[in-house]
Order: C-alpha cells, then sequence, then structure tokens
C-alpha cells in the first residue's frame, strides 16, 4: 500500500503458480505449501479490492454518509500494514473482511442492495481501521457504524450498544493496546479477559482449537460478524454456552480423525482455515456446508452428528476454497454460465463452472472416505463402503460431463487430467462387497434418472410424432433430438429411495411413513412387485417425477433388455401426457418397454 499522500500507482507484481503445485491441487490435494501460496495471491486480492472500494467510495457522493473519509482510512491502514505487516494481512486476510469488501464493491456497483444506507455497509471500513491499528499498536480515534445497536469488530467482538436508533454511530478509541467503544458517554470493548471473554457491553468472537502434529490450530467460531454468512448482512446468533463446548469438542475430533487419515490434509487445513460459522441444521437432517470465493479460510456449517461427518465437511469446503482461489488466478473454463448440467449431488442443473467446483469437492470427499473405510469401525464398516462406492461414482459422472465441454480452457483441460488421474480406474474397489457396490450403483442412477425426468423437455413436435406412432402401433420412425434444460416445477425432491438406502444400512429400522412409501422399499428389496406399485402411484398422480423414476429404476433393474430406458427417461412422461390429452391413455409399463424395443 502506497501511503495516502503519495497515491501513485503501485508496482504490478504477476503471481506464478508453480507446476508442482497446480499438479498436487490439480489431483485433488495441495499440502501446506500449496495452501501458503494460495493464502498468498489471496491476500493480493484483498488489497486490489480493499483499494476498489476506497477509490469507489471517494467517487461516490455521500458514500459514508456521517463517517470518516476513504482518505483517513487510507492512512491508517497503511500505517498499519509497515508497523505491524503480518498482522495487517491476517486481519485482510480474515474471510469475514473479504465477505464485507465483496459486498460493500457489489452495494457500490448496484449489483447487491443492503437493509440500510450505503454507509452503513461501507463504514465497516473504519472498524476494520480499528482492528488493524490495536493489532499495529498504533493510537486511533474514528467513528464507526452501529447496526440495531452492535458494531461489529472483525477477528475481534462486537460491542452491544442498547436503546440506540436502527442506524447510528459510535466513536472508537484505540490506545495503549485497548479498544474502547464511546456513545453518550458509555464504555464498551473486550474486557481484561481477553477478547474470547464476554464483558459488560461486549460479546467476544470464540475460538476452535485443535492440534497437527503436535502444533494448535485455531479457529474463530463465527457467530457474531454481520459478514459471517454468504448473502446480505445479518444480525448475530449468539451460541449457547452448551453448544459451544459442543463445537469445540466436535471440531477437536473432527482433526483428529483427519490427522489418522490424512496427515498432509490436516496440515493443510490448518495452514488454511481460519473461521466457521455455524448455521441451523436444515428440516433432512443432513448437514448444511457453505463457503465463497470471498471468504477464503472461511466456512458455514450446521452442527455435524459425529466426527467422520465433520471430518468429510471440512474436506469439502476447504476443496471449494481451494478451487475458489485458483480460479481467481486462471481461467479453467470460458463458459456462458448456463445451468444445463446434471450434477450427481445437485437438485438443480449446475454451470460448467458449479460442476467442476462439485467434482472437486467430491473428488476430496472420495480421497478421505477411501483412506478412511479400513479405519471405519466393524459397526459403521457396511455403510462407509456405500459412502465410498456412491461419491466414486458420482466424481466419475460429473468428470466424465466435464470432458465433455468444449468450454474448457487449455489450463482447465490440464486440471481436469489430474482429477481423472486421482480416482482409480477400475469400476469398484475389492474393499467394497458386491452387494453394497450394487445399492450405490442404484442410488447414483435413482438420481440421475429423476433429474433427467425433472429437468429435461423433450421437444414438442417430436413428442407428437411418438404419440402417433405409438397409437397407430407402429416404431416411432425417427430418433428423438436431445431434450432441452427447464426449470422443474415440480417441487422439492424427497429423495425416499437414497434415504432408506442409509437407514438400512446404518442399522435403522425400515421408514414406512408417507414419506417412504411401499414401492420404494419393493424396489430396494429386489421385490418384482416394485414397477406394479409405482404404476399405481402414477394412476393417481400421473405428474410425479419421483414415481416414473422408480416405475423406469425397477423396469431396468428386473428386466436388463430395459435398461437403454435409464439413459432416456424423459420421454416417457411427456408422451403419457399427450396420449391423455389425445384421449389414448396408455399403461406406463408398456410405453417403457415400446420405447426400448424401439431406441427411441
Amino acid at each position: 500500500m502506497q501511503t495516502a499522500g503519495g497515491h501513485e500507482p503501485a508496482r504490478a507484481v504477476h503471481h506464478l503458480v508453480p507446476s508442482e503445485h497446480f499438479d498436487a491441487l490439480a489431483s485433488g490435494r495441495g499440502g501446506p505449501d500449496a495452501v501458503r501460496l494460495l493464502r498468498t495471491t489471496e491476500y493480493s486480492r484483498r488489497l486490489l479490492l480493499l483499494r476498489s472500494l476506497l477509490d469507489g467510495a471517494a467517487r461516490t457522493p455521500g458514500a459514508l454518509g456521517p463517517l470518516p473519509s476513504a482518505d483517513s482510512a487510507w492512512e491508517t491502514l497503511a500505517a498499519a500494514q509497515e508497523r505491524a505487516p503480518e498482522e495487517f494481512r491476517e486481519l485482510l486476510l480474515h474471510p469475514q473482511v473479504g465477505v464485507w469488501l465483496g459486498h460493500g464493491l457489489r452495494r457500490l456497483r448496484h449489483t447487491a442492495w443492503g437493509d440500510g444506507p450505503l454507509w452503513t455497509d461501507l463504514g465497516h471500513l473504519f472498524a476494520v481501521c480499528a482492528v488493524a491499528a490495536l493489532r499495529a499498536g498504533l493510537p486511533l480515534r474514528t467513528t464507526v457504524p452501529v447496526r440495531d445497536g452492535d458494531a461489529m469488530f472483525p477477528a475481534l467482538g462486537m460491542a452491544r450498544l442498547p436503546g440506540r436508533p436502527r442506524w447510528a454511530t459510535a466513536e472508537v478509541v484505540v490506545a495503549a493496546g485497548r479498544l474502547t467503544v464511546e456513545p453518550h458517554r458509555e464504555r464498551a470493548g473486550p474486557g481484561p479477559s481477553g477478547p474470547e471473554g464476554d464483558a459488560p457491553g461486549w460479546l467476544g468472537l470464540r475460538r476452535l482449537r485443535a492440534r497437527v502434529a503436535g502444533h494448535p490450530v485455531d479457529v474463530w467460531l463465527d457467530d457474531l460478524d454481520p459478514y459471517r454468512e454468504l448473502g446480505e448482512p445479518l444480525p448475530p446468533g449468539r451460541i449457547a454456552p452448551d453448544g459451544t463446548a459442543r463445537w469445540r469438542a466436535g471440531f477437536g475430533r473432527a482433526f483428529e480423525v483427519l490427522e489418522e487419515c490424512d496427515p498432509e490434509t490436516a496440515a493443510a487445513l490448518a495452514v488454511g482455515l481460519r473461521s466457521l460459522t455455524p448455521v441451523p441444521a436444515p428440516p433432512s437432517g443432513l448437514v448444511r456446508s457453505a463457503s465463497s470465493g470471498d471468504a477464503f479460510g472461511g466456512l458455514l456449517c450446521s452442527p455435524p452428528p459425529d466426527p467422520v461427518t465433520f471430518a468429510v465437511t471440512l474436506v469439502h469446503e476447504f476443496q471449494h476454497l481451494k478451487l475458489g482461489a485458483l480460479v481467481h488466478l486462471l481461467t479453467l473454463e470460458r463458459d456462458d454460465g448456463a445451468a444445463r448440467h446434471h450434477a450427481p449431488w445437485r437438485d438443480d442443473p449446475r454451470p460448467l463452472n458449479g460442476l467442476l467446483q462439485g467434482a472437486y469437492a467430491f473428488l476430496g470427499i472420495a480421497d478421505f472416505r477411501s483412506r478412511h473405510l479400513d479405519r471405519a469401525p466393524a459397526a459403521g464398516r457396511t455403510f462407509a463402503e456405500f459412502e465410498l462406492a456412491l461419491v466414486r461414482r458420482q466424481t466419475r459422472e460429473a468428470i466424465a460431463t466435464l470432458s465433455a465441454d468444449p468450454a474448457l480452457t487449455a489450463h482447465g483441460r490440464r486440471f481436469l487430467a489430474g482429477m481423472t488421474a486421482r480416482l482409480p480406474a477400475g469400476a469398484s474397489d475389492p474393499r467394497v462387497r458386491p452387494g453394497v457396490d450394487a445399492l450405490a450403483a442404484l442410488a447414483a442412477a435413482d438420481h440421475r434418472v429423476e433429474w433427467r425426468i425433472r429437468h429435461l423437455s423433450p421437444a414438442p413436435e417430436d413428442v407428437r410424432a411418438l404419440a402417433r406412432a405409438y397409437a397407430s402401433g407402429g416404431p416411432p420412425g425417427f430418433r428423438p433430438a436431445p431434450a432441452a434444460v427447464v426449470p422443474d416445477r415440480c417441487g422439492g425432491w424427497s429423495h425416499t429411495r437414497a434415504r432408506q438406502i442409509r437407514r438400512t444400512l446404518g442399522g435403522a429400522a425400515p421408514d414406512t411413513g408417507p414419506g417412504a412409501p411401499a414401492a420404494g422399499l419393493a424396489l430396494l428389496s429386489g421385490d418384482p412387485s416394485a414397477a406394479d406399485r409405482y404404476a399405481r402411484l402414477l394412476a393417481g398422480d400421473p405428474e410425479c417425477p419421483e414415481a416414473w423414476a422408480g416405475l423406469v429404476l425397477s423396469l431396468a433393474t428386473a428386466d436388463p433388455a430395459l435398461r437403454p430406458l435409464l439413459h432416456r427417461p424423459e420421454l416417457l412422461r411427456p408422451l403419457h401426457r399427450e396420449l391423455r390429452a389425445r384421449g389414448t391413455p396408455a399403461p406406463p409399463a408398456a410405453l417403457a418397454r415400446w420405447l426400448t424395443a424401439h431406441r427411441a
């Protein structure tokens, strides 16, 4: 950074990605040295974003409202960087600072909106200045925005100032190694116990701790920062002490699992991970997690039920963070962003970059599952085999889809080649028993078939021609064109069959409630009546995508001659609909056999 008086252009510095780091990252790995490189490049990016935000604020009338000038912020930050460069770097790399920078720039460019005046978001700059000055041992008096009575100081804590208007300001004084907030002669700030401890008018930011190779790992457990999630700013969501204790215990045990199974990944996470934001669990009971390219080093996570699931979640989101940092440096694809690809783990169509991100995350999960399989307890061995077999199938399918997309660049193809080489060449792992592998194959096919039924729409003229051919008793006489991707308007997925597989393998009793029809149980048990059961469900609701998928799976499982139907299941529902409209309804199973016999 240059001093405010100079404002001379900064020297251009280009980062180079050494081949050994690129290839390690492409393989889904990348140890501590590769992560340190990514942290260095992300620091450069944050500096550029900070300069852009300051320039944008200076050019926009009223952008900082009642707060000090952008130049005063620049002077403070430049002095802090010069006095304590490592402390400044760590602050600027704080994940929530990255989210704030991204949100502030989007507000300046009118591509995001806030719930308050522009200065309430951009003014967070002065809270960053206050923490930078505190870390550098510099005196400072400044003003910060107050949101609903709260003033957040990133990587430090939150001042609580009740009784203020929704949008207000407060004076902040940094002196003698202390930060105090002084609204109307009241004071708030970290107490004698340090920033992690609470004090009157102050909530400290807590930490999660673990050890890797004997060295401590400290990560913020951020339930306070308004920029801790990925969308609009939000109020604090303080976790109760017993909840914090559970997070700390689970985090430590997850790192123990990681270090036992994969010391390199544990060490890489120790270098790169800086904050974890707890979020509520979804109604499904599964773990919800997320990360953002704006927030390298941070992830969001609902409470994992066990250390292995926690470890998988850490690996999953850290894969996203590594790839997100890499694509800030290299262009891996040049795509129009259209959501058109099937991702085996998502219900919605995905653009190319989203599929690449997902495949990379699942490559890391597959690697962890493989390493953990031989350490799985006997009671959980079958479940661990299933998860490994399924994630490998999902990742292979996604990589095959990526390979066929011409929008990948030369760097993207090299990256994909590294991903491909990481997966075992064989279709199955000898450690996975055939019956378990068959269930994984069924689960993968289930998702693919239902996705196609929901999201692919054959051309209307092709559907009409098929209906005429069926009604005449002859073959189609043509091969329908590839279907178009359209939005799904059928509501959320129940994933009944996949849920039932996991319940069974995990030793739970069969789910016989209304969300688990007998047809699904029959399919999973190999009962030949499954197709008839699904046909009866379709008689009651001929548009139900889950029932159509179940029918296709049942027929293909019972009769190998009908397996080609798995590749074009999207033809069935619109053809059945067209025949009903013509007043000549046809049995769904008969339609399936007709389409397969003629390879429509």
